[in-house]
């Protein structure tokens, strides 16, 4: 049952008995085969990437802009076709849009383009059926008929290859509607997933402009391009979504490339018929209204970019067309109406090179079968692009046909014309397409086809004309017109040819000395190869010749050429040739190697041969009387081959070989030998032995090839072979010699030498032979030799006499004497041992070799002591008796520091060959004071710093140098204890007031390095005993870090205009004030000077040898007073004051100027005086005495009085319009003033008369009372008088006639009451009254009566007084309150009463005393006394934050904490000086906003960008919970300083990041303790910043001012704000309590149910109200109470 439940309508049911029941006969059963919808999504894919596409996307947008087409064809006016590549991400791109303004589609065509291949042949239309089917267009020239959306693939494989979804909106023609319809790979997806129908989808039909089906957010571009709807009569755009990332980047970087590739394909379509032609602007019946614009828009601020296809110039069809110079068209005709229109344009030759366009954008690496390997045009490309309907089929070419291929052999046009051609098929729609349009089915095969007819086309007609015979015509012509291939050069006149048969063409002829032909440079005397000669030769170009009348370079397309033949040692010939048979194919190299060639077959060298052998060799030496041998020569070519004649042409030339034999004595050459030597065919050159060669010296034996018939050694310019042998003649053999002279006298043991010279036969000397041996004898010596030296004469060297002398000895008539110095003798030999300062006694004789004492002149032993410095030396004379004594006086050592064995070395200078003897000495040291070491070391500390002796010390200035210490050492360099006996001789320099205990402990004073770096300082410290031993220093106090600017004034009073006389001088200093050396020309350019009207144009700033100099300052505009002159360079700022005074009076001025015309009452003065002052220029107070002011009346009539301190008051008046002049004199120079203009108007409280008005016809009788009498007092301007008091108005009542205005003397006054009410308003408090805020007062208000004795109680009115409005508006509002409060408790009050057990509860709940008065009065006083500690000042950060508010913004960092420490403030502060103005967002899209708002100029920092992990580490000098050293200076995370009044969390992750571990501390000593122990420790030390404003890195450098905080002014308001103070969150609670408080008694109040049944029971009835009602009454007021008391308290 279930499974029949999920049949569907088209599936088979069998019907079974069972399962595995046999079937009894065949069943068919209906399955369904639809194809994957990754045959859509996915088709694009291999159309395009199988099809060579390297560029397949511009083919893709080609399909899309097909369908444009086609739906445009029938556009009367512009066919607009526009495609935007929509890439900003922010209106939810990417997105590419083709729109076209065509006939649209309707809902039945939109379903048909959905359907993927259904042609335009077999789709069907909602059209009449009549209209039903495809027609053919009209045979238009070059197949531009715009059917070229044709097989119902190309959109989808387009689309889809672009990106994952399309949305197709048209609206057709006539239609108030529009379609749109989607398809997307995502919407499939679903559909499988979801086992729905894949084909299938919805048309969605609006209205024009609705695009309330738009998802806002992700497609924003699309609500644009559906506004555009509204106003167009028809139109269709195709929007893919979901563009590839990779066809983003290609469509953005390439995009000149591929909007050029479409230019190319739609060429003829965007220009027309005969194309883009810039050279000449056609008019004619085919210009396109076809508009193609591309669009690409990116993300702001990146411009748009927009190309109209039109206006491409670089396309290749473009490149072609105005590149050629002629055209030949053609048509080819086949089966059918298959029909195909040909161009071929030829692109000349011109001058230098080739004009065929080269594709920009080729790559060097394509197929090799396109690229051009020479520079012959079009290489081997192929000559036919291809076009289909008039649209580009890219990868179809044709290469040529066989009527206008290259040719075989050389013809009537040159064969690289043939590669001078480009041209274009456009072929009809009978030939067939792939389905991308990308390739041609059988284009080609077609073509070639023998039915297939060409015809010539010329001027619109066809010839049938043999086609190959047009072209090369057509071909021969362009060459002969177009071409200019040679370029002549260098004119050099006019000749005549006699070598030319006919006459009339001998004549004229230029002459050129270069040619410029095929990009190559042909010069006269360049070697070059013919071709196409007999015989092929080299040679070198003598000149050019051009037939004609010629002058200058010009333009050929040949000429000929005249050659010399090369070589010119063989050929001495000029040929005239053809330039068109130089072969350009050879290379230099090529012809240089075939002249090298040609020149190795004449004669090279000469090769000499020994037949017997003792071959003499170059540079050898033979004995004289050694015979030359038989020699025997050959010449030989370079080839290496035998030769006695010369290989030219003619006359034989046989060579000689010439002998002679030089000998170069010392008077000159001398010539011994001259023979010459003739080849035969029977033997070859030789010459016989030579025997005369007995001279001594050096011989040249030359040997020179001549010619026979003039014995020249030279032809053709170049010497014949040749050959040189150098040889030398030298001594024979020894066969006698003489003994020479022996130099005297002579010792014993000293070698001395015996010449001997030898001879040879011919009595040369000469050399005796290499075994000779001599022999010497002596009577009673022996005699021994080294050796022989063998030269021009022998010398028996180093011989020597050695033995004993006992009497003289003689060596032929020489004496024998006592030998030189040899040995030394010293005695005693042991080693000797004495005290410092003692002698030491040591006995020295000099000995010869065999110990004779031998005397010398000046022989002097030395004896030197080594061993220690500045030893004494000894000197002895022996040249008389051969021995002395040596270090006779005692030793003076300076310090022996042990037990030292000194060596004393004795030798004699002046025998440096005798051995030095050394002898052990051993000297004891001394133990007294010899050396004082000065060293300083920190209390607790192990490092040492030891001072050297007279050591220069750089010390900071008003330092001080602590910690000295000192140690005494002994001669034996011994540490020597302190005594006080022996410290008490330590004397220092630097001060008189020594602490002695201190001394015993080797601690010298401290020494305060001067605070003024301006000279060296010398510092001594002595020991004092029977010798002084001294150690000295020099201090030199160097500048501290700079640390301020130091600004000299020569003048600080200034007249404002006038320039300040004398400069100022501007310094960097340290805190001591020494000039520090930072400034210098190029960076005093960076200080800057302003103040506050500076007249900076005036000013300058000039650098001189040793300070910086500023002049010419002047103030300009602004008030009189101090002008604060600010110095700034890079942090460093230095105010100083300028007195600016007011310039000269120039003009006078009312210093509140009224209202005009001035309103005064008539004899009165003016309510407020007017006061004028005299101004400068710039309208300052001038305070110029000198000065006249006076004031004159323009009318005569009014009268002025002038009151004190100048001020103007008027006292009568007679007129009603009046005017004021003030004038000003200086001298003769008057100053303008103001007028006043003044109105005069009836005084209102000057009474005038009474106006009484009574019942004048009333009658009275005794005892009847008075009627009511009303008294007006009447003013000056007829109205009321208003202020009257009514004390002053009598009534007189007297006996007897009115007699005048005044009752008679005797008259009687009866008192009468005169009744009177007033009404007071406006009753206000007089600015700045004194009393205390926020204090109730009484307003007492009592009359004041003449009758005593009736008594009247003054009226009271309580009131409150406030200072502040605002506040005041509060007070007021709590007091109405606190009114109606008190109403409602009287009341309960009232109904307490009847119950006292009811109330007396109530009173011990203290309900009641709540909302008494005094609980009212307080809770106000609380909260204002709050009120003013928040608006006391207190540090604020004045950084401007206009974001603050914004959405998803939390503000800047300064505004984000508070630092409650000033000193931490500035410092920390400082630290994040460059993130203080940072804006904190808390996403990345609020701090984009913000950065494009502020065009990149505002930083910011986006919350979720920011890695933060809790750190709940302790500080470093923790570890484990324990201490790893005890830290000074109270050392605190910076970021625990930070208090945050509002989004604590974030601000707590902001600052972490900026902050890190940051620590706080007190100093900076402190911190060096502290960085010093965690680095010990093995610790990471963070940055350490100190509240004095100090800074260690966290890698440990600190000082300069780059790490020193300056003052918190110089910041500038950067700085965090501080916190309200303590007391403020004190009364805050209280205000708190009090409310929480008030609201309870209340509650609990109706709480009480005894109290609820009463009032129900006892007194509802009474006073009309229920006990629901009271109980609701008394709850609207606490609701309303806690509304008005929330607006204050939270």
């Amino acid at each position: 049952r279930g499974e029949i439940d999920e049949l569907v309508d088209g599936k088979t049911l069998h019907l079974f008995e069972s399962a595995d029941q046999k079937l009894t006969a065949a069943t068919e059963e209906r399955i369904e085969f639809l194809p994957h919808y990754h045959t859509l999504v996915q088709c694009g894919m291999y159309e395009y990437y199988a099809s060579e596409g390297q560029k397949a996307l511009p083919y893709a947008f080609a399909e899309l802009i097909d369908n444009a087409l086609s739906a445009t064809a029938k556009n009367t006016g512009i066919r607009r076709i526009e495609i935007r590549l929509l890439f900003d991400e922010s209106q939810g791109g990417p997105a590419v849009v083709v729109m076209d303004n065509g006939c649209g589609m309707t809902s039945k065509q939109l379903n048909n383009w959905a359907v993927y291949r259904l042609s335009k042949f077999i789709r069907e239309n909602d059209m009449k059926r009549e209209e039903t089917g495809y027609v053919r267009p009209d045979p238009v020239p070059r197949s531009l008929n715009s059917d070229i959306s044709y097989f119902g693939v190309g959109g989808k494989q387009a689309v889809f290859y672009i990106g994952q979804s399309v949305r197709m909106i048209s609206k057709p023609a006539g239609s108030p509607d529009v379609h749109e319809f989607i398809m997307s790979k995502e919407d499939f997806e679903r559909k499988e997933m979801n086992k729905e129908e894949i084909y299938s989808g919805f048309i969605r039909n609006r209205k024009p402009g609705d695009y309330s089906h738009v998802n806002g957010s992700e497609e924003q571009f699309l609500r644009n391009i559906v506004t555009e709807e509204e106003g167009k009569e028809s139109f269709t755009a195709v929007v893919i979504t979901g563009v590839q990332q990779e066809h983003v980047t290609f469509l953005k970087h390439n995009y000149s490339l591929w909007t050029r590739e479409l230019a190319h394909s739609y060429h003829y379509y965007i220009h027309g018929v005969d194309g883009n032609d810039q050279k000449k602007k056609k008019i004619n019946d085919h210009v396109s209204n076809i508009d193609i614009q591309i669009s690409l828009l990116e993300r702001s601020p990146r411009v748009p970019r927009v190309m109209n296809l039109r206006e491409v110039d670089n396309d290749m069809q473009t490149l072609y067309i105005n590149s050629s110079f002629s055209t030949f068209e053609f048509k080819a005709t086949g089966a059918g109406d298959s029909l195909v229109e040909g161009l071929i344009r030829y692109h000349p030759f011109l001058y230098d090179q080739e004009t065929f366009p080269v594709d920009p954008y080729a790559l060097e690496d394509e197929d090799e079968d396109c690229v051009i390997l020479n520079s012959e045009a079009r290489g081997k490309r192929p000559i036919f692009e291809c076009f289909w309907n008039g649209r580009l089929i890219p990868y179809t070419t044709v290469s040529e046909f066989e009527w206008c291929a290259r040719p075989k052999k050389v013809g009537a046009v040159p064969l690289e014309c043939y590669n001078r051609i480009s041209g274009v098929l456009f072929a009809n729609d009978r030939f067939q397409v792939s389905t991308n349009k990308l390739t041609f089915m059988d284009l080609e095969l077609q073509l070639r086809d023998n039915n297939t007819i060409f015809t010539r086309v010329h001027n619109g007609q066809e010839l049938r004309v043999n086609i190959q015979r047009e072209f090369t015509n057509w071909l021969k012509d362009c060459h002969e017109r177009f071409d200019k291939q040679v370029m002549f050069q260098g004119f050099l006149g006019l000749t005549t040819r006699t070598d030319v048969a006919t006459k009339r063409l001998q004549s004229p002829w230029a002459q050129f000395h270069t040619i410029k032909w095929d990009g190559k440079t042909y010069k006269k005397g360049q070697c070059v190869k013919s071709v196409k000669t007999n015989p092929v030769f080299v040679g070198s170009i003598v000149k050019f010749l051009l037939y004609g009348e010629h002058e200058g370079d010009v333009y050929g397309t040949g000429g000929y050429v005249q050659i010399a033949l090369e070589p010119k040692e063989l050929y001495d010939e000029l040929r005239i040739i053809p330039i068109s048979k130089i072969d350009r194919l050879a290379a230099a190299a090529t012809i240089k190697k075939k002249i090298g060639d040609e020149l190795a077959k004449l004669p090279d060298q000469l090769r000499v041969t020994w037949p017997e052998g003792n071959a003499w060799t170059e540079s050898e030496a033979r004995p004289a009387g050694t015979p030359m041998g038989k020699r025997t020569l050959e010449i030989l070519n370079k080839k290496g081959d035998s030769m006695s004649r010369l290989p030219v042409t003619g006359t034989t030339k046989k060579l000689l070989i010439e002998l002679k034999v030089i000998w170069h004595s010392p008077k000159g050459d001398v010539q011994t030998n001259s023979h010459i030597g003739v080849h035969s065919s029977k033997w070859e050159y030789w010459f016989k032995p030579m025997e005369n060669l007995s001279k001594l010296g050096n011989y040249t034996l030359r040997l020179q090839t001549l010619l026979s018939d003039n014995s020249a050694s030279e032809w053709a310019g170049k010497t014949l072979p040749n050959h040189t042998l150098k040889f030398s003649i030298k001594e024979g053999e020894a066969v006698s010699f003489v003994l020479g002279i022996i130099s005297s006298p002579v010792h014993v043991g000293v070698p001395f030498s015996i010449p001997l010279d030898f001879r040879d036969e011919f009595d040369y000397p000469t050399q005796p032979p290499c075994d000779i041996k001599p022999q010497l004898e002596c009577s009673s010596l022996q005699l021994h030799y080294e050796g022989i030296a063998i030269g021009t004469t022998c010398v028996i060297k180093n011989v020597r006499a050695m033995g004993k002398i006992s009497h003289q000895n003689k060596v032929g008539s020489d004496v024998y004497l006592p030998g030189p110095p040899h040995t030394l003798v010293v005695l005693p030999e042991d080693v000797l041992s004495v005290e410092n300062r003692t002698p030491a006694n040591f006995r020295v004789q000099v000995h010869d070799e065999y110990q004779n004492i031998t005397t010398q002149p000046k022989l002097t032993v030395r004896c030197q002591l080594l061993g220690a410095p500045d030893l004494p030396v000894d000197v002895v004379d022996c040249s008389n008796t051969g021995s002395g004594a040596l270090l006779t006086k005692p030793l003076l050592l300076k310090t022996v520091n042990t037990e030292q064995i000194l060596t004393a070395k004795f030798n004699i200078p002046n025998h440096r060959t005798v051995a030095c003897v050394e002898r052990q000495l051993r000297v004891l040291p001394s133990s007294r004071i010899s050396r004082l070491e000065i060293y300083r070391q920190e209390e607790g500390s192990d490092d040492v710093m030891v001072l050297q002796n007279a050591e220069r010390i750089d010390w900071t200035a008003g330092d001080t140098l602590g910690s000295l210490r000192f140690r005494l050492y002994d001669e034996g360099n011994r540490l020597v204890s302190l005594r006080p006996k022996l410290t008490s001789m330590i004397k220092v320099n630097w001060t008189a007031d020594i602490n002695a205990e201190e001394l015993s402990q080797g601690k010298l004073p401290p020494l305060s390095v001067p605070s003024k770096a301006q000279r060296e300082h010398f510092y001594h410290v002595s020991f004092h005993d029977q010798h002084t031993v001294n150690f000295s220093f020099i201090i030199v106090p160097r500048p501290d870090e700079p640390e301020r600017l130091r600004v000299n004034l020569s003048e600080s009073t200034v007249k404002m205009g006038e320039i300040l006389s004398g400069n100022i001088y501007v310094e960097v200093v340290d805190q001591y004030g020494n000039k520090t050396d930072c400034l210098n020309a190029d960076i005093v350019k960076t200080l800057s000077v302003s103040a506050d009207g500076l007249d900076k144009s005036a000013l300058a700033v000039e650098w001189q040898v040793l300070y910086t100099q500023a002049s010419r300052v002047r103030f300009v505009g602004g008030a009189p007073g101090p002008r604060e002159l600010c110095f700034k360079y890079q942090d460093m700022k230095e105010f100083v004051r300028i007195e600016v005074t007011a310039g000269p009076p120039v003009q006078i001025k009312l210093l509140e100027k009224p209202e005009m015309p001035l309103q005064v009452v008539n004899g009165q003065g003016l309510d407020a005086p007017l006061v004028v002052q005299l101004c400068d220029e710039w309208g300052n107070p001038s305070p110029d005495q000198r000065i006249e002011i006076m004031m004159k009346a323009v009318m005569p009539q009014l009268k002025v009085h002038l009151g004190e301190e100048r001020s103007v008051n008027l006292s009568t008046l007679t007129l009603r319009v009046h005017q004021l002049e003030f004038l000003g004199s200086f001298g003769r120079k008057g100053i303008p003033g103001p007028v006043v203009k003044l109105n005069l108007i009836p005084d209102p409280n000057k009474p005038v008369e009474l106006s009484v008005k009574y019942d004048t016809a009333a009658t009275l009788h005794a005892g009847d009372i008075f009627p009511v009498f009303t008294v007006i007092v009447i003013s000056e301007e007829g109205t009321p008088v208003r202020n009257i008091c009514p004390a002053n108005l009598s009534m007189l009542l007297w006996k007897g006639t009115v007699s005048g205005s005044y009752p008679p003397s005797t008259s009687r006054f009866n008192p009468y009451i005169l009744k009177n009410a007033g009404k007071q308003t406006d009753l206000a408090l007089l600015e700045n009254s004194p009393g205390v805020d926020g204090a109730e007062y009484i307003l007492q208000f009592s009359p004041e009566i003449h009758q005593k004795s009736v008594p009247i109680t003054p009226y009271i009115l309580p009131f409150r007084f406030c200072n502040d409005a605002e506040r005041q508006k509060v007070v007021v509002s709590l007091s109405k309150k606190k009114d109606r409060l008190s109403q409602t408790v009287l009341m309960y009050r009232e109904f307490f009463d009847t119950n006292k057990q009811l109330t007396s509860e109530l009173e011990c709940r203290h309900c009641v005393f709540w909302f008494s008065s005094l609980f009212i009065d307080s809770f106000i006083h609380l909260f204002l006394l709050r009120s003013c500690i928040e608006n006391q000042p207190r540090r604020k950060c004045s950084i401007s934050d206009p974001f603050k508010g914004s959405p998803q913004v939390l503000g800047k960092v300064g505004h984000l904490a508070l630092v409650e420490d000033d000193d931490a403030a500035k410092v920390i502060s400082w630290h994040l000086l460059g993130d203080m103005d940072c804006v904190v967002t808390e996403t990345t899209s609020a701090a984009k906003r913000i950065y494009d708002d502020t065009q990149g100029r505002q930083q910011v920092i986006p919350l979720e960008t920011v890695f933060w992990r809790p750190n709940d580490r302790p500080l470093p000098h923790i570890r484990n919970g324990s201490p790893l050293f005890r830290p000074v200076g109270n050392p605190v995370f910076v970021k625990d300083m930070l208090i945050f009044p509002e989004h604590v969390e974030s601000c707590n992750k902001v600052f972490t990041s900026l902050l890190g571990d940051t620590i706080l501390i007190d100093d900076l000593d402190s911190a060096n303790h502290y960085r010093r122990g965690v680095v010990q420790n093995k610790m990471q030390c963070p940055t350490l910043l100190t509240r004095q404003g100090e800074r260690i890195r966290s890698n440990g450098k600190f000082g300069g001012l780059q790490n020193k905080a300056p003052s918190i002014e110089k910041l500038r308001g950067q700085v965090f704000g501080a916190p309200l103070p303590k007391e403020h969150n004190r009364i805050h609670h209280q205000i708190g309590n009090k409310h929480t408080a008030s609201l309870g008694a209340l509650e609990e109040l109706y709480s009480v149910s005894d109290l609820r049944y009463f009032f129900f029971k006892n007194k509802s009835k009474n006073i009309g109200i229920g006990q629901n009602e009271l109980k609701n009454i008394g709850k609207n007021q606490i609701c309303i109470y806690k509304k008005k008391k929330n607006l204050n308290v939270p």
